[in-house]
C-alpha cells in the first residue's frame, strides 16, 4: 500500500513519529508520502523523508500563503525539487472556501508553482475546494503536466470531466468511506488513475471516524475502494501502488 498524501509532519505526531510510522510499515504500508504547504511544512517534509526508508516528500506553496509569498520562497521550494526524495510539487491549488479573497492571487501562485512543475518534470498534487472548475480550467492548459486531485471529494460530475485527460489522477482519501457522493465518483474512477491516502492527521477512514488518523488507516481506503470496484483487496492494493509509482516516479 502506498499513503500518497499524509501530514506527519504536523505537530499531532511530533510526540509519536517513528511509532506512527513503524506501525504503518507493520500494517502493509510501503511507501508514504508527507505533504507540504508552506516552507516550513515542505522543510520538515523533507527533513522526514531523509530519516526514514520508503518516505518521500512534496513541498510547496498552499493557496492560503497567495498573498503572503515573496520571490524568494518560490526559489526556496524550486531548491527543493532538486532532493531525490522529493517527489511532486504540492499541495497547491485554488481554495474558494478558507483561502485568500484575492482569487487573482491565489491562480498566480497556483501557476506559477505549476510552471516550475514543467521544468522539473514533477507532478503537481492539487488542493481543491469550492473552485473545482477554476482548477478544472487551468490544469487543462497543461496537458504536459501529471496533477492529482488529492482527497477527491466530489461526485460523478466531476469525475466525467477527468475522464478524458491521462495527466489527471484521483486520489480517495477516507471520505469515501462515509461520503456518498465520493464512493459513487469512485464506481467510475480510471483505474489507472487512481490513487489512495489518509490526509492524516484528518479524515479517518470508517471503522476509525473520531481518532487521529495516520498512514496505516490506509488499508481501511484500499478495502472501501475494492468493494467498490468488485476486486479483491489484494489486486486494488496492486493497482493503486502502481498508480503511484508511475505518477511518482517512486525509486
Amino acid at each position: 500500500m502506498t499513503d500518497t498524501h499524509c501530514h506527519l509532519n504536523d505537530e499531532r505526531f511530533s510526540g509519536d513519529l517513528k511509532e506512527t510510522i513503524k506501525r504503518a510499515f507493520e500494517w502493509g504500508v510501503k511507501r508514504i508520502v508527507v505533504v507540504g504547504y508552506d516552507i516550513k511544512s515542505s522543510e520538515k517534509a523533507v527533513r522526514i523523508s531523509e530519516e526514514f526508508n520508503g518516505l518521500y516528500a512534496t513541498v510547496g506553496l498552499h493557496p492560503y500563503e497567495a498573498v503572503n509569498y515573496g520571490e524568494g520562497d518560490l526559489k526556496f521550494i524550486e531548491g527543493f525539487l532538486k532532493h531525490p526524495k522529493v517527489v511532486a510539487v504540492g499541495e497547491i491549488g485554488l481554495d474558494y472556501f478558507r483561502g485568500p479573497d484575492d482569487k487573482n492571487a491565489q491562480k498566480g501562485l497556483f501557476i506559477q508553482q505549476i510552471e516550475i512543475a514543467k521544468i522539473y518534470k514533477k507532478p503537481v498534487v492539487l488542493h481543491v475546494r469550492d473552485a473545482f472548475e477554476d482548477v478544472f480550467y487551468i490544469v487543462k492548459k497543461h496537458l504536459d503536466v501529471n496533477f492529482v486531485f488529492h482527497s477527491f471529494s466530489f461526485g460523478e460530475e466531476e469525475m466525467k470531466k477527468i475522464l478524458p485527460f491521462e495527466n489527471l489522477y484521483v486520489s480517495f482519501s477516507g471520505m469515501i468511506t462515509f461520503v456518498k457522493d465520493v464512493e459513487k465518483a469512485a464506481k467510475i474512477s480510471p483505474k489507472d488513475r487512481t490513487l489512495v491516502e489518509t490526509d492524516s492527521p484528518y479524515l479517518a477512514p470508517v471503522p476509525m471516524r473520531g481518532k487521529r488518523n495516520e498512514p496505516a488507516f490506509v488499508k481501511f481506503v484500499v478495502e472501501k475502494l475494492a468493494k467498490i470496484w468488485g476486486i479483491s483487496f489484494e489486486e486494488c492494493e496492486k493497482i493503486t501502488d502502481e498508480n503511484a509509482r508511475g505518477v511518482m516516479g517512486f525509486s
